[in-house]
């Protein structure tokens, strides 16, 4: 009887919970005066731990109900006019509240998908510190979703795009190619990246192991070994490259003096059958047919 009698109080407060946060988020919505969205009041401004405790064995239902109220608080909003009408408003939103509400309902809930869409939808285009904020909850759908190769996908995006970190997005876009079902794009994509930003030894390394799972008949397989080999060559002549720097005290000025100060005895083959070259910036490209190298080198063909 004590285990029944808990259980339903344990319910009942739950409920009364949900009553009172969204009836209080119904009279906020009815206020034309303020604006701003006020996510830090409610039962959700509890930690995590409690609001764990208190969610007892509806701990998905609570998630699905924090994430739904982050949905209603984002957006625009529509006001009646003195006059007659509406007119919209933009909303002035609480980030810090918001992204409260997502750690929350992640808490309680590390593997439902929605938390991590919306937060990627919205958090990493605002103020700047929601960027490494929301890298945080793709980390934790990462984890806990290993079947599911987005939340991966959306930290290299981020990383490329907000933090300007191509080595690192393409080495977090390798790591989610290796996850089932994940699309072949994402290894061409993070070996690029990787390439780019400096990567070159660790995106061979990864795509090495990825192939060693592979069958040579699985959609994709030429395209990666294509792209291997083509990191490879790239590696060999970033590695001359490096030593004449470390020799002459300065970088190659083209590919055709490295080759002739004999440190690379020939470039090596490009299965794109393009020229590797070497831009102003000292990167070299296998796949970039208008890179604007010191001096154009051909004897790669």
């Amino acid at each position: 009887m004590s285990r029944r009698l808990t259980a339903n109080l344990v319910v009942g407060l739950i409920l009364f919970s949900f009553y009172a946060t969204s009836y209080s988020a119904l009279l906020q919505q009815r206020s034309e005066v303020s604006l701003t969205s006020s996510s830090s009041s409610g039962i959700w401004n509890l930690p995590p731990v409690a609001l764990l405790a208190l969610a007892g064995e509806f701990k998905g239902l609570m998630a699905d109900y924090l994430t739904l109220e982050v949905g209603a608080q984002l957006g625009t909003e529509l006001v009646r006019n003195p006059a007659g009408g509406f007119r919209v408003v933009r909303k002035h939103y609480d980030w810090p509240g918001i992204h409260r509400l997502f750690v929350a309902s992640q808490t309680l809930d590390p593997s439902f998908a929605q938390t991590y869409i919306v937060a990627q939808g919205w958090l990493p285009w605002k103020p700047a510190d929601m960027v490494a904020k929301t890298q945080e909850i793709l980390k934790i759908a990462t984890k806990n979703r290993d079947w599911d190769w987005q939340p991966a996908h959306a930290m290299g995006f981020n990383a490329y795009y907000f933090l300007k970190q191509p080595g690192e997005a393409g080495k977090i876009f390798l790591e989610a190619a290796k996850t089932p079902n994940a699309p072949p794009f994402l290894t061409i994509l993070g070996a690029r990246l990787a390439q780019k930003g400096g990567e070159t030894e660790a995106a061979i390394i990864i795509m090495k192991s990825m192939l060693a799972d592979k069958n040579s008949e699985e959609p994709g397989y030429t395209d990666m070994i294509e792209r291997l080999l083509a990191l490879e060559g790239v590696l060999v002549i970033e590695q001359a490259a490096n030593s004449y720097e470390k020799a002459r005290g300065r970088k190659p000025s083209s590919l055709t003096e490295l080759t002739a100060s004999g440190l690379l005895a020939a470039l090596p083959p490009n299965p794109y059958n393009l020229d590797y070259c070497l831009d102003t910036a000292g990167v070299i490209y296998f796949d970039k047919p208008d890179c604007q190298a010191s001096i154009p080198d051909r004897s790669s063909r």
